[in-house]
This record gives structure tokens, sequence and C-alpha cells, in this order.
């Protein structure tokens, strides 16, 4: 990772979905001892690696104080958030279709507690002013934006005089999230364009049209990376090459990282590491070097522990998967994972 430390060049981290069931950890009505740090263990050296480091947080963690819940309407225990804190997560992009799953105060506790634990968020604001403020991080000589959008909020509806809670797609029409990045590149406000956008189907293996349509705006807008979320699944990422002559690279999906769901695909995401480079002073033009994927693994263990696992290492010592719809082969579903995640871009690497 050394080779993208030097001026103008950064490496930057993102995991996919943590939406952290009950069952997860120990139920919503335990009342303290979340052992978050023990669930991470096996993947800790994957996170914090690199200059930036992202996740997509889908459960508001407003904690204990307006009470723990579970699915269908999400709030988690704040341990989490100081978890992935230490862990080296710099900023959270927290737009998704749970945001406003325990209303305006939900969301409002949760941010105050983000804050607290000292991570930047995304997508999801306290005021017009917060909304307003560009999330930009700046390393080695790179200013790398955020911007997020969230493709709705399960019909929960936005306060007409507080658009402000969330960046919804069903509010804010692509139009204007494209002038927006315009905007961004050509007021020259930042070198580096990084768009979470959770869209997409639910537990589709493949991108949808809808998916490719947004990104193919986004790109020819300024986006230099897109990191999608919601599909709960690894959906294969590819390049795109937009009118400009530029090349974003798209992770429409990075499955689950840490989270309750069972099945199969649904246990499998991805860490997804990339260098960003701007290789001349005089254009605009990003590069995105090197995409890597490592294979993560959600087991269900004794004591209904879920631990996240590196996939390749799970599977030397678990030769079987076993859901209640079938068993599987462990080494077979991993080659298979690869070789469908390889199925836009031949030779990315994977672990």
């Amino acid at each position: 990772m050394n080779a993208f430390s030097e001026e103008n060049r950064v490496t930057l981290s993102a995991v996919g979905d943590i939406l952290p069931h009950g069952r997860v950890y120990g139920g919503t009505k335990k009342k303290s001892n979340y052992n978050f740090h023990e669930r991470f263990q096996r993947v800790r050296h994957l996170l914090g690696r690199t200059d930036i480091n992202v996740a997509n947080l889908e459960s508001i963690i407003a904690g204990k104080d307006i009470g723990l819940s579970s699915f269908p309407k999400f709030n988690s225990p704040v341990e989490i958030g100081y978890v992935l804190k230490e862990l080296g997560i710099d900023i959270v992009n927290i737009a998704n279709n749970h945001i406003l799953d325990r209303g305006e105060q939900g969301l409002l506790k949760s941010i105050e507690n983000i804050e607290k634990i000292g991570l930047e968020y995304v997508g999801g604001y306290k005021s017009f002013e917060d909304q307003d403020r560009l999330r930009i991080i700046k390393k080695n000589g790179l200013r790398v934006c955020f911007v997020s959008y969230t493709r709705g909020t399960n019909f929960i509806k936005v306060p007409e005089d507080k658009p402000y809670l969330v960046n919804s797609l069903r509010e804010i029409s692509l139009l204007k999230i494209c002038s927006t990045l315009r905007r961004i590149k050509r007021n020259k406000l930042a070198d580096v364009i990084v768009a979470n956008m959770h869209f997409g189907e639910e537990y589709h293996l493949i991108p949808s049209t809808t998916q490719r349509e947004i990104s193919a705006s986004l790109s020819d807008a300024g986006a230099d990376l897109i990191i999608g979320h919601h599909p709960h699944v690894l959906q294969p990422p590819e390049w795109i090459e937009n009118s400009r002559g530029t090349k974003t690279f798209v992770a429409y999906s990075l499955g689950n990282f840490f989270s309750g769901q069972n099945g199969l695909h649904r246990q499998i995401g991805a860490v997804l590491t990339v260098g960003i480079t701007k290789p001349s002073k005089d254009h605009k033009a990003i590069e995105i070097k090197n995409p890597k994927m490592d294979l993560t693994f959600v087991s269900k263990e004794e004591n209904k522990n879920y631990n996240i696992n590196v996939f390749s290492d799970w599977i030397k010592t678990n030769h079987y998967i076993e859901t209640a719809d079938a068993k599987f082969e462990s080494e077979k579903v991993y080659l298979d994972t690869i070789n469908r995640m390889r199925s836009k871009i031949k030779d990315l690497d994977i672990n």
C-alpha cells in the first residue's frame, strides 16, 4: 500500500452494509456488554490500513436512550460506532432506507452519538447548514469529497419543512445531484468525488439497469468512485468510461459486512481497497488504481455468536456452509463468488 503514500496519492478502503440485527449482540432487551470487538476481531487487519476508510452504517445508533430495536425498524447500540472508530473508520454513510426508522428523534440522536465518537458522517443531516457543508477529507495533497444518497426511506415521509434530514432520491432529482457534482469540480472545491449510493434491488446478484444508468450519469458529472449499498449481496463491479474520456470505478454493492441476515450470499461481503491519484496538476482527471476486494463471511457459531471472517481463511477449516435452504461446499462457493465478481473485470484482484 506504500506505493500510494506520496503526494497526490491516497488509498481508500470501503466496507459494505453494517446492519446489526438484535441477534448479533444478544437481543434488543439486553442491557449492556455489547461485545462488538470480538465480532470484528478476525478482520480488524483489513480496516484502518489505508489513508481513508469508509463504512455504510445502515442502522441508526441512537442507543438505549430511545430503546433498541431490530427488523423492521432498526436502532442499534452506540458501542458499535466506537468499535468502528477504533478499527480506523473515518466516515460513515448514513443515507439508507432505515435512516428514519425511529423518526427525526432517532436520526438526530444517532448523529449526536456519531459526533461524540469522532466519526464524520454523510447523507443525513441536522440542518440546512449541516447539509450544505461538504464532507471533505484532505490527505497527501488531495481533497476527497464524499456525497451520499438513498433510493428511499421505506416510505417513511421526510418532513416537508426538513428535507435536509436525508438525501433521498425521492426528494432530490438525479439532475440536481449531477449539477452538485459538476459544481464541486468546476469550482475546484475538491479533487476527488466519492459517491455513496444506496440503490438497486435487494438480494439481486447483478446490478439493475437503474443502478447502471444512475452510475453512468454520476460518472459523467464528475464522480470518480461510486460505492453502492442496499442489495445486501455482492454485485460485480465495473469501469465506466464517460463522455469526457475519464473512467469511474463502480462497486455496485459490497454486500453485507456485518449483519444477522441468514442465507448464503447474504453472509458474504467484501472490503474494497483502491488507490487514488491525480496525475496532472493542469488537468482535473483522477485515476483509480489497483482495486482489490477481500471477501468476508459472517458465520453463526456457538452461543449464537455472529463473527466476521476473512472468507479465504474461513474455508480452510469449514468445508461446508449450511443454511436453512441447503448445504454448500465452502471452497466452491468461494471460487464461484470470485468468478462472478470478475464478470466485468477479468483481472480484478480478489482474495
